[in-house]
């Protein structure tokens, strides 16, 4: 349930906005009123609420931009109700899935409250366990191939140990029978699964890992690196904000436990096993790229 920490304004906007047509259009006080589109009314609370989401929500500009887009949107719902959409069952179920995810994302907020601040022993304790993020940082250059994931069987791993360069592995998957074509690319290591940073870093030239992607798995061969570390100052802010929503995420997780744990889930059907948390997919810090 990560997705509880999107920002979910405009969509809980546009529920009210659906909701508001089905009231009994009772009067505002006229200080409340900031705009009329027809005869509908949009408030100063909704107007405010909007803003609230805004980095500079004092400034003139920034409060013209945001009642125009309310204005635009109202134009929009009120089209949707002439036209029925309000009726439609996809729309219908998409506002409900939208409600339903507000107040799962209020509740999570009220339940484990704000995270609690970093300390900067956290952060350089952080910075100095992962130097290949920040002191040792390279930029990773990769040729890279992707196939289907039922493709890659123990044969054509042990075939994929001798190539040295793209043209070499791109012959092994052709006799393999795969074709596969080669593209070009360029990763920091921020962009990579974090647990498998340090065995990219080891990485010599020609060396191939091999990354899971749903249904198809990427070979990433490497070509060559460029050392771009980053000093302990330049990334306070990323790291501080890593540490908050890892925090926020293992106190969603283990109040979600306490939950199921107290209520009775039954599943009349299941698609896949349990969710196992492949934590090699998971990037190793965003906000530094």
């Amino acid at each position: 349930m990560k997705m509880l920490y999107t920002n979910t304004a405009v969509l809980a906007a546009m529920v009210l906005g659906l909701a508001a047509c089905k009231d009994d259009g009772e009067k505002k006080s006229p200080s409340q009123v900031v705009a009329r589109v027809g005869d509908a009314e949009i408030t100063v609370h909704q107007l405010n609420y909007l803003l609230a989401q805004q980095a500079n929500p004092g400034d003139a500009q920034v409060k013209q931009k945001v009642l125009d887009g309310l204005v635009d949107q109202e134009l929009l719902v009120q089209k949707a109700v002439e036209l029925k959409l309000d009726r439609d069952p996809d729309v219908v179920q998409a506002v409900e899935a939208t409600r339903r995810q507000i107040l799962a994302r209020a509740a999570v907020e009220r339940e484990i409250g704000k995270p609690v601040e970093p300390t900067q022993a956290q952060i350089d304790t952080f910075y100095v366990a992962h130097p290949q993020l920040f002191a040792e940082r390279k930029l990773y250059d990769f040729t890279v191939f992707a196939l289907a994931a039922s493709a890659l069987k123990p044969e054509l791993e042990q075939a994929l140990q001798s190539p040295r360069n793209a043209a070499e592995t791109a012959a092994a998957l052709q006799q393999a029978g795969i074709d596969a074509q080669p593209v070009e690319v360029q990763r920091a290591p921020e962009q990579l699964p974090l647990p498998l940073l340090p065995k990219i870093a080891a990485m010599k030239h020609g060396d191939i890992i091999s990354l899971p992607d749903g249904d198809k798995v990427l070979l990433l061969q490497l070509k060559g690196s460029t050392p771009a570390p980053l000093q302990a100052a330049e990334v306070q802010a990323p790291i501080k904000q890593y540490l908050l929503a890892e925090q926020g995420g293992a106190r969603e997780d283990s109040r979600l436990k306490a939950l199921r744990g107290a209520t009775k889930v039954e599943y009349l059907q299941r698609f896949a096993t349990a969710d196992g948390k492949d934590v090699s997919l998971q990037s190793g810090l965003k906000g530094l790229n």
